[in-house]
């Protein structure tokens, strides 16, 4: 069996969402073709990524093999087009892990062979531009990373609901989960991190403003009152990082330490921040899936979510985590007070939290929800021993 790959990057821009979905589908569709004896070989195409030598991509994305061919366009879309149509694959199956690359799909694959789409969340949330509609054109699965993500794609393109589509839950790298230790060792905060503490994770960015920043931002002073002491840590950039500071300021949280902006942090950091939170705190409006839920979950960390995006299908209410209403200011003060107030029930959702990642979101899940839509769209190419 012969995949064709497209993706927008793959190699250069590892550690964003659609690299990181990129990544995990490569490695889990090689181990479970292993695993099912099904022959197969890759052909990746990265719109944005410069030329690397095959095998280079197989060390960087963690393969056994290399592809058959990497082929890079430094970002230009239209060079992406015209090789797809000077060149027709002969891939048994097409694969683009953003809607965007729909219509190089469509220009490269031969005659009758399937195409699957990915579907991620905000790009899919608006009436789609006339070249993506052509991309999904004939499109013969999207697979969507949650529920959330499809309804609201749907709910902006109606004219797509008859397009078959699936749910595949993303899943956490094994490294972040399987290798982890179990229970995970919590690490003691120096002397001046003291006292109960929330993290948020994610890009700070004016279109991403759903994020809940400004939300924690503003009850912050409420659940100082209740809780003294207690710290919120921001990590991530962008350019609406200077408003959230300023609003920070004005509340008196900067200067005196209770909200700390950590920009961009290596890995390892990131990891010991995990570690030594009391709460992760993310009440967005507008995640289409929210690894970073899953990140904190595998700490036995319990999270702070929302109703009203994907985080519902991440966080069970009152067994992993605590859910508000986006924006209802009261219910997430009083969720923040009662985990930093209740020990032994933090305790409790934590352990939840973790199990809950072990048993349904590692990327091997991932992979098995993701094989078997294929197999099910396709059974001849995916069948155990086919040539």
């Amino acid at each position: 069996m012969k995949i064709a790959l497209l993706c927008p990057d793959l190699v250069d821009a590892p550690h964003g969402g659609i690299p990181t979905v990129s990544r995990q589908l490569l490695r889990q569709l090689e181990r479970i073709a292993a695993e099912r004896r099904v022959p197969l070989a890759f052909d990746v195409w990265a719109l944005h990524d410069t030329p690397h030598d095959p095998r280079d991509v197989a060390r960087e994305v963690g393969l056994q093999n290399p592809p058959r061919r990497f082929r890079t366009f430094g970002g230009s879309r239209l060079g992406m087009l015209a090789e797809a149509a000077r060149e027709r694959s002969d891939a048994d199956l097409v694969f683009t892990t953003h809607i965007g690359l729909g219509p190089v799909a469509r220009l490269l694959r031969p005659r009758n062979v399937p195409v699957v789409q990915f579907l991620h969340g905000v790009e899919g949330w608006r009436p789609l531009p006339a070249h993506q509609r052509v991309g999904l054109w004939g499109t013969n699965l999207l697979i969507s990373n949650s529920a959330f993500t499809l309804g609201r794609f749907h709910e902006w393109n109606p004219e797509h609901r008859s397009t078959p589509s699936k749910v595949c839950w993303l899943g956490l790298s094994n490294d972040r989960a399987v290798d982890a230790p179990d229970p995970p060792r919590k690490t003691s905060p120096p002397a001046e991190d003291a006292g109960p503490s929330a993290l948020i994770v994610g890009r700070i960015h004016p279109e991403e403003r759903y994020k809940g920043h400004a939300e924690l931002l503003a009850v912050w002073n409420h659940v100082r009152r209740q809780c003294p002491g207690a710290r919120l840590d921001i990590v991530g950039d962008g350019a609406a990082r200077p408003a959230y500071e300023a609003q920070a300021r004005r509340l008196g949280l900067l200067d005196s330490g209770a909200v700390r902006f950590w920009g961009r942090i290596p890995d390892d950091d990131l990891r010991a921040l995990y570690q030594r939170t009391t709460v992760f705190a993310m009440p967005s409006r507008g995640e289409g899936f929210g690894l970073v839920y899953l990140e904190a979950m595998a700490a036995g960390v319990p999270c702070i979510g929302s109703l009203d995006d994907a985080a519902r299908e991440v966080i069970v209410d009152g067994e992993t985590g605590l859910s508000v209403r986006y924006g209802d200011h009261e219910g997430l003060a009083r969720a923040l007070v009662e985990l930093f107030s209740d020990a032994d029930f933090r305790a409790r959702l934590g352990r939840a939290a973790r199990a809950r990642v072990l048993a349904s979101f590692t990327e091997d899940h991932f992979g098995a929800r993701i094989w078997d839509a294929l197999a099910e769209l396709h059974p001849r190419a995916f069948a155990t021993g086919a040539a």
